[in-house]
Order: C-alpha cells, then sequence, then structure tokens
C-alpha cells in the first residue's frame, strides 16, 4: 500500500516528497523480491530486525522506502481494508486514505511531519467537500 506524501500528493495534496514509501505488511513476501527483480532493482530484506528492508538499484534509484510500521495506525490489514483505490497509468492502486496519512503525521511528532499538516488538512477539505461529506 502507498503510504506518506506520496499518496497524499495523488490524493490532492498540495506538497512534495522526495521518495515514495510502501507499506508491505510481510517483508518476507517472495513476490516482493520478484516485482524489484522485475523492475531491474535489488531487494534487501533486512537482517534480523536490525536493518529496515530497502529497495534500490541503478534503475530504481533510493526514492523507495519500505515501511512497516505507521504511527498512530491501526494494523497493516485494518488501514489496507479502508485504503482508497486509485488508477495510475491505468493500473489500480491501493493507497492509505488522506484522513489515515494526517493521523499518521500527527502521531509521528516530527517537525517534516508537522510542516506538512496544513497542506493535508487543505486538501482534506477539498475532498470532503467535493464527495459532500463535508460541512
Amino acid at each position: 500500500m502507498l503510504v506518506g506524501l506520496s499518496a497524499a500528493v495523488l490524493q490532492g495534496a498540495n506538497t512534495g516528497t522526495r521518495d515514495i514509501d510502501i507499506w508491505f505488511e510481510d517483508t518476507s513476501d517472495p513476490r516482493i523480491g520478484e516485482a524489484v527483480r522485475q523492475a531491474k532493482g535489488i531487494w534487501v530484506s533486512g537482517s534480523f530486525g536490525t536493518r529496515p528492508p530497502q529497495i534500490g538499484g541503478d534503475a530504481i534509484g533510493d526514492r523507495l522506502d519500505v515501511v512497516t510500521h505507521m504511527h498512530g495506525l491501526e494494523a497493516f490489514a485494518d488501514e489496507l481494508a479502508n485504503a482508497v483505490e486509485l488508477r495510475v497509468d491505468g493500473l489500480p492502486l491501493r493507497v492509505l486514505a488522506l484522513r489515515r496519512i494526517l493521523v499518521s503525521k500527527r502521531a509521528a511528532g516530527r517537525t517534516k511531519d508537522a510542516a506538512v499538516i496544513p497542506a493535508l488538512e487543505e486538501a482534506l477539505a477539498a475532498l470532503e467537500e467535493s464527495d459532500g461529506s463535508g460541512d
């Protein structure tokens, strides 16, 4: 599932990011490594919980970050059940809902997360207004 600011941008947030955060429920799934190899990248699954998994390589660069936990959110399966499905280049992509991205950014408490909260709130208000769920 796509998370973080790249997911927020796809949902209309007026902000930017240097990386793409992908949240995996189970990083031991062999399909991850196979997909990365097909994209001509390298999958490093991490070592014994001391190093986070990584995706990289010349064809992919260092823009993909593997996420195994999101601050302030429920378990992966619970969040995936409420994810938004968007089409990107004609392919379905599950992204963390903007409202949940906002919860996570607030819970993380980092300065860089606090800086984007106004843009996320503005985008969320616009989404809610356009679908009639806002005030």
